[in-house]
């Protein structure tokens, strides 16, 4: 499955997501949705969601699960950063 991801404009740690070509004003908001998602900028086209492997930054079942009951998802993104003292 291939996704088109959105960054908001307001807080650069929240994401929309929607399957490949699916235009956001076609979306069905729900009434209490979280107003930061609601200025998106373009972040990623055509992501390919595969379950069978781990992605670095994305939660792929929890961004399908939600794509599927809702046609989009919000979610952000996990970066783990390693820092070591040289000796």
């Amino acid at each position: 499955m291939k996704i088109d991801i959105y960054t908001s404009a307001i807080n650069g740690g929240k994401y929309l997501s929607v399957l490949k070509g699916v235009k956001l004003d076609s979306l069905e908001l729900a009434a209490d949705i979280d107003t930061d998602v609601l200025s998106l900028s373009p972040f990623r086209t055509r992501l390919e969601l595969d379950l069978s492997r781990d992605h670095d930054a994305l939660d792929h079942a929890d961004v399908l699960r939600q794509i599927e009951e809702k046609g989009y998802a919000i979610h952000g993104a996990k970066f783990a950063i390693s820092l070591s003292a040289a000796k």
